[in-house]
């Protein structure tokens, strides 16, 4: 019979290794919801005529520069990162850019309203930073186009 000590010993080597093995997973998950959040987005924004107005006035009316053209590269960026983030293609690179915009949102449209995402502060913008930073630095995660296709 295992002593206390080994035993607990060796439960914690396995929650280890386990949390090791998640690790990836959870890069996984957090990419498909970071896809689909940003893919859904920005195709409501291009491909929803009211939501393309909607935006540009919104755009218009916070001080983005070029709304009617605006409204357009930013759903491309959404679209085009969002589905390249949930496919796990070029993750790095989608990341990075879906990243920008965000930040670029934070800044000139987010940070005057404090933090609160109710008073249309900067809350949620700020997540979508650090969890578009978290898979930029670590990868795709273990579940990836991008995997299958280099094997």
């Amino acid at each position: 019979m295992a002593q206390p000590k080994s035993l607990w010993k060796d439960i914690w080597q396995m929650d280890m290794t386990l949390l090791y093995n998640l690790r990836f997973w959870s890069l996984t998950l957090l990419r498909l919801f970071l896809g689909f959040t940003f893919a859904y987005h920005g195709a409501l924004r291009l491909f929803v005529p009211s939501n393309l107005a909607g935006s540009a006035a919104y755009f218009s009316q916070v001080g983005i520069p070029l709304p009617g053209v605006s409204v357009y590269v930013f759903g491309a960026v959404e679209l085009i990162a969002g589905i390249l983030l949930f496919l796990g293609l070029l993750v790095r690179w989608s990341a990075l850019a879906a990243m920008l915009e965000m930040l670029y949102i934070f800044f000139a449209v987010h940070l005057k309203n404090g933090f609160l995402v109710g008073n249309n502060g900067y809350e949620f913008v700020l997540l979508l930073i650090a969890a578009l930073l978290v898979v930029l630095v670590n990868g795709a995660g273990h579940l990836s186009l991008g995997k299958l296709l280099k094997s």
